[in-house]
């Protein structure tokens, strides 16, 4: 029995540190596209996040316009997801944004960041 248990448990452990080095490359998937943006001649947006709330309701691009959006946390720690798109951004780090359907697009906090989490939300206006 008590053999059975450690099995287990070793098993959960590799589960769980296989889980941990998936998000490694996700996040050298991430630094690839940072590159790749500060290559490029396109214009920067900076979005700037502290506790439950984004520095601005709403940020405008222009559709099918490349723009290096980046975030930066002045206090917590946070992500942003742009809804309806697979762009994420992490801290500090900047993506390059290029959506061609015009349309308003929610950009949502990704790191659980305290009693205000879900309410911090913004907008992403594709004009």
């Amino acid at each position: 029995m008590k053999k059975w248990l450690l099995f287990a448990s070793a098993l959960c452990l590799v589960f769980v540190l296989a889980a941990c080095g998936a998000n490694t490359a996700k996040e050298n998937n991430q630094e690839a596209n940072t590159t790749a943006a500060d290559s490029g001649s396109a214009s920067e947006l900076v979005v700037t996040a502290s506790n439950w709330k984004f520095d601005k309701q709403e940020y405008k691009i222009k559709a099918g316009e490349t723009v290096n959006l980046k975030l930066d946390s002045v206090s917590g720690l946070h992500g942003v997801q742009i809804q309806k798109t697979d762009y994420q951004i992490a801290n500090g780090k900047t993506v390059a944004v290029n959506i061609t359907e015009p349309g308003s697009y929610e950009m949502i906090c990704t790191v659980p960041c305290g009693a205000g989490h879900r309410e911090m939300k913004a907008t992403l206006v594709v004009e």
